[in-house]
């Protein structure tokens, strides 16, 4: 498929500014989908051309976490494991959708992620670091497990549920919970992309210019997160869902 000169500057502006909230709230492919969507991209190529993006964009935002120490990496590898078997499994069911399921899910999914992300920005643990390594292994790896699963089935919305699931089941603070979600997204991501590379389904033409949106936005909002600076960002994360959800209504009343 072709798109015009402009269409592809919409492309790169919108898959930038998914990579930049993704690197630091999650629910980036709550942007990526419907811009895919609305351009026209197969339905049968959605889902592997995000996968690819997202993945590639990611590496940017991992390497600077990873560089400045700030993922638990003893215990988060148990959570990678998990999310690359969840992600594979899930991205072989994957294919029983269309886009108008997909504009149903992201119906249903966006008033979800406005409210845990509201509940998100509350969440103060009691006990921060209260629990043993045995423990935060295996609520971590049954974690990456079934978000894992998820991501690889759908994948709007995942690197927030899993933001607010280690937040709250290993009890961590917000700020340090997003580092490490991203490493268990990026990990089930890669899994994802895998599958989808051996079927076929990626926009390759796509993905190349979307790619370098998304690893501006996962350079520039990673620095955001390490810096502590996600207030501005988690209000313009809200309005941009809102604006999906009312986008998502507006498709499924014309379909």
């Amino acid at each position: 498929m072709e798109l015009s000169l402009i269409q592809y500057v919409i492309l790169f502006v919108l898959v930038g500014f998914a990579g930049f909230v993704d690197s630091i709230a999650g629910g980036g492919g709550l942007i990526t989908i419907p811009t895919y969507i609305s351009l026209g991209v197969p339905s049968e190529l959605i889902l592997g051309t995000n996968k690819c993006v997202s993945t590639t964009g990611g590496t940017m935002a991992i390497f600077r976490y990873l560089k400045s120490k700030s993922i638990n990496l003893h215990v988060m590898v148990y959570g990678v494991i998990a999310g690359i078997i969840g992600s594979y499994t899930g991205a072989y069911f994957s294919k029983f959708l269309d886009n108008q399921k997909m504009v149903y899910l992201l119906i249903i999914l966006v008033p979800v992620i406005l409210y845990l992300n509201y509940k998100r920005s509350k969440i103060k643990p009691d006990q921060v670091n209260d629990l043993t390594k045995k423990q935060m292994i295996a609520r971590i790896a049954l974690i990456g497990l079934v978000i894992g699963c998820y991501d690889g089935f759908f994948g709007p919305g995942t690197g927030t549920f899993l933001i607010i699931s280690i937040s709250i089941f290993l009890h961590m603070e917000m700020v340090k919970a997003s580092p490490n979600a991203r490493i268990i997204n990026f990990s089930s991501n890669i899994s994802a992309f895998i599958y989808f590379i051996f079927k076929g389904a990626i926009a390759w033409k796509i993905a190349s210019v979307a790619i370098f949106g998304s690893l501006l936005g996962n350079y520039l909002g990673s620095g955001h997160v390490i810096k502590g600076n996600t207030k501005v960002v988690s209000i313009i994360f809200n309005l941009v869902l809102i604006a999906l959800l009312l986008k998502s209504f507006f498709d499924l009343y014309h379909s």
